[in-house]
């Protein structure tokens, strides 16, 4: 529940994301908390084009990074495709990752596709403070009676903001209210948990068949560590000779990486179901592609004999993995037929579904002119 506030109608702000129906209003409020977090305004007026800026960069890790749907009258997508930000190089800088997405789009962001972006969502957000006004009029002018009544009413119904037009141009004016900025830094963690959890009920509507979507709204690189799945690995090694899937090479504790076979920016876990050690420079080929189906017997296979090594050393860690994802008993993962038909079963759905989401499929192990040359001599 919100704060209640005396001066404020905390019920009309209340239902602000109702009837959404597309990702714009959601962004734009976490851009409005980024900019009061922050204190990247000026008096409460709001700089336009940093605002639809701060709504690419929110936008851009669930859609461009995990490939999540935003839904069918959303443009967002087309937008950071025509300023050519599907490919920001997050290991460019050492800058806080949102601060990276963020520059760069301010650098690549223009007034044409601020305009568009702004065109509607700032008039539907302050629809719930002026509903009474607004019943029945058609849509074609509620924009223009939105603007007047944010204006108009600005000290007595306090919106969240008022809308002017910049003659300059053209771009659409907010001023926050001093009273919402007030309320809104005084309740900051709960107003923010509040808006999180509308947009990963938004983004999980959207995405039904997408696992873990509380994992995709932003970038925390600190939880894809694998310190703890290696040192398994580097274990199993030591007593036992395991060959890469991929290239057939012989894998040693030295010249291993650990795969995800169905990428990281799909599943957003480390379970170790879906780890498989591989060489190195065919990681980094593979990297966010989805394999061919014809390794999924190889990739089985290898998880038979971890499993048999986990039940035998009792790492009730890996066990525990195996157990939940799966759904079977332990007597199951010791039933090798068994373990395997399940095994292959879920990680053939999880590729059709993740190639559905638009990640690349069919990925094989080409071996680069270079080696070929050198493996001659």
């Amino acid at each position: 529940m919100l704060p209640n506030d005396p001066t404020l109608d905390i019920a009309a702000f209340s239902r602000i994301f109702n009837n959404t129906t597309n990702s714009y209003k959601l962004l734009l409020f976490k851009s409005l908390l980024t900019i009061i977090s922050s204190n990247l305004h000026v008096n409460g007026v709001i700089d336009s084009k940093q605002l639809s800026s701060l709504i690419l960069a929110h936008a851009w890790v669930p859609s461009v990074y995990y490939k999540l749907y935003l839904g069918s009258q959303d443009q967002i997508y087309k937008h950071l495709y025509v300023l050519s930000l599907l490919d920001i190089d997050l290991a460019s800088s050492s800058k806080n990752h949102f601060e990276l997405i963020t520059d760069t789009i301010s650098r690549n962001n223009d007034e044409v596709i601020t305009k568009d972006i702004l065109k509607y969502v700032p008039y539907r957000l302050l629809q719930p403070f002026f509903s009474d006004e607004l019943q029945g009029k058609k849509d074609a002018i509620k924009n223009a009676l939105t603007t007047t009544l944010s204006c108009l009413h600005f000290d007595d119904k306090y919106p969240i903001y008022k809308i002017e037009h910049c003659k300059t141009d053209k771009l659409v004016k907010l001023t926050i209210h001093a009273q919402w900025l007030q309320y809104i830094k005084q309740n900051f963690a709960i107003i923010s948990g509040w808006v999180e959890l509308n947009w990963v009920q938004y983004l999980q509507a959207k995405n039904p068949n997408t696992p873990t979507i509380t994992s995709k709204t932003s970038l925390d690189f600190d939880r894809i560590s694998l310190v703890k799945q290696r040192k398994f690995w580097d274990k199993y090694l030591e007593d036992n000779q395991l060959e890469c899937i991929f290239t057939g090479e012989i894998l040693t504790k030295s010249n291993y990486a650990l795969d995800h076979f169905i990428p990281w920016t799909y599943v957003a876990h480390n379970q170790y179901w879906n780890l498989i050690p591989i060489i190195s420079s065919c990681n980094s080929s593979k990297s966010n592609k989805l394999p061919n189906k014809t390794f999924i017997d190889s990739f089985t296979s290898t998880h038979v004999q971890v499993i048999t090594f986990a039940l035998k050393n009792n790492n009730k860690a890996v066990i525990e993995d195996y157990l939940c994802t799966l759904h079977c008993t332990i007597d199951d993962l010791s039933n090798e037929t068994e373990f395997k038909r399940k095994l292959a079963e879920l990680i053939a759905n999880l590729i059709d579904s993740a190639a559905l989401q638009g990640f690349e499929q069919n990925w094989t192990w080409k071996q680069s002119d270079d080696s070929i040359l050198q493996s001659e001599f």
